[in-house]
C-alpha cells in the first residue's frame, strides 16, 4: 500500500515537472517564432489556428506529443534536441534547425 501511494505521488509529481517545463518551451517557442509580430504564432504551419490561443495550446500538445514519443523511443539524446527535430527538422533546414535548439534551450533554461 506504501509503495502505491509512493508510485502515484511520484507519477503526480512527473506530470507536474512535465506541464511546468512544457509552458516554459511553448514560452521559448513563441518568442523564437516571432512573437507577436509573427504570421504563424507559436510557428504552427500544420493546421489552420484562429489565434495565438489555440496556436499555443497545439504547440503544447505538440511538446505533450513528442515527450510521449521520445520517451517511447527510448529517450534517445536530449528531448529539447528531439523536439528540434520534430519542430523544425534538419531536413527543411539545418541552419534554422541548429538555431532554435539553441535558441529555446537559452531562452527557456531548460536542456534536457
Amino acid at each position: 500500500m506504501y509503495l502505491t501511494k509512493y508510485l502515484v505521488l511520484f507519477t503526480l509529481v512527473a506530470t507536474n515537472a512535465l506541464a511546468l517545463d512544457a509552458n516554459r518551451i511553448a514560452d521559448a517557442i513563441y518568442r523564437v517564432e516571432g512573437g507577436a509580430k509573427a504570421k504563424a504564432p507559436y510557428g504552427i504551419l500544420s493546421v489552420k489556428v484562429k489565434d495565438a490561443t489555440e496556436a499555443r495550446k497545439v504547440c503544447l500538445n505538440t511538446i505533450r506529443n513528442n515527450h510521449r514519443r521520445w520517451q517511447a523511443a527510448g529517450k534517445p539524446g536530449k528531448f529539447l534536441d528531439f523536439l528540434a527535430d520534430r519542430y523544425c527538422p534538419k531536413s527543411a533546414d539545418p541552419i534554422g534547425n541548429r538555431n532554435w535548439k539553441k535558441n529555446i534551450k537559452a531562452i527557456s533554461g531548460l536542456d534536457f
